[in-house]
């Protein structure tokens, strides 16, 4: 297949997706720790198929029905909704464009020209509805073409009995003073890659209400159409410098699990402990009721996992 054929086959294929949908992709896997072997694996698929996805270099893959159905898979893999990334496609517009012929200008001189002329007009309709069926077909199989070749998706969610890190989770006793807190009081100083298990930091405590609204006085002025979860307790707010993956379980077994991008503000109120991941940590901003949380310890391969309490 030559170069030109090659472009034309990944433009067409690129319109049947939102724009940036390979980036995404590639944003929530890292998030979730998983490598494109990983993914590759899972998917039964080859490591460039998913290299070519996330670049958005399709015109390697296989047809438009084996493709959508790919990126749809993956995106279930990392956690994201399909129809984000997959543009829709309206079969009823097909099929109107394809049966409206004109009808202007015919002139049936005789019985027997009539017969000629209809009949290939009758065969065409036929097969414009086989070919419309057909394709509703495919678009409802396509999920269980590719899925038939997946393995269960592995789940963020931290095992119950995981084991104890080596080293007691620190605890912060209750501040004496309201401007008393410091970046070395709230986090442990220690590499993430001695943290088997997320890193457990007790509440801010709650005798300290006004250094709290002092400390959440910017972050509130920050971004006022920020998205807030509906609930009551302690409150996190999350201020990504870049696209990052975060996903929140509170106390209750409330899970909260997005993408968000770069400059808006994520806020998420629940009962602690509150488990953490994450993505892109190093470029993210969190509060914990109002106080300010470093992820540098707890970051590894760019993501952080850590418990507060």
């Amino acid at each position: 297949m030559s170069v030109a054929s090659h472009a034309t086959q990944s433009a067409a294929h690129l319109s049947l997706f939102h724009p940036g949908f390979g980036e995404k992709l590639k944003l929530a896997r890292e998030a979730l720790g998983l490598t494109s072997a990983d993914v590759a694996a899972k998917l039964k698929l080859a490591a460039r198929q998913i290299e070519a996805i996330e670049s958005e270099d399709l015109s390697h893959l296989p047809g438009e029905v084996f493709t959508r159905g790919f990126v749809r898979n993956y995106a279930r893999l990392v956690e994201l909704d399909p129809e984000q990334l997959i543009v829709p496609v309206d079969i009823h517009a097909v099929v109107s464009e394809t049966v409206t012929a004109p009808s202007e200008g015919l002139i049936f001189a005789s019985p027997g020209l009539r017969r000629w002329v209809l009949l290939p007009l009758l065969a065409l309709g036929f097969f414009v509805v086989l070919v419309a069926l057909l394709y509703y077909w495919l678009r409802q199989g396509e999920d269980a073409l590719v899925s038939e070749r997946m393995e269960p998706v592995p789940t963020a969610r931290t095992p119950v009995g995981s084991p104890p890190p080596p080293a007691p989770p620190a605890r912060l006793p209750p501040p004496a003073a309201p401007d008393s807190l410091a970046p070395s009081e709230m986090a442990p100083a220690m590499p993430a890659s001695a943290l088997p298990a997320p890193t457990r930091i007790p509440a801010p405590a709650s005798s300290a209400p006004a250094a709290a609204a002092k400390a959440a006085s910017p972050l509130n002025q920050a971004a006022p159409d920020a998205a807030v979860l509906a609930g009551k307790g302690h409150t996190l707010r999350f201020v990504p410098g870049l696209d990052a993956w975060i996903q929140v379980v509170d106390g209750q077994g409330k899970r909260y699990s997005r993408l968000v991008t770069a400059g808006s503000v994520e806020t998420f109120s629940g009962e602690p402990p509150f488990s953490l991941v994450v993505g892109e940590a190093a470029q993210v901003q969190l509060s914990y009721d109002g106080h300010h949380i470093d992820l540098t310890p707890y970051i590894g391969q760019k993501v952080a996992r850590l418990t507060l309490e």
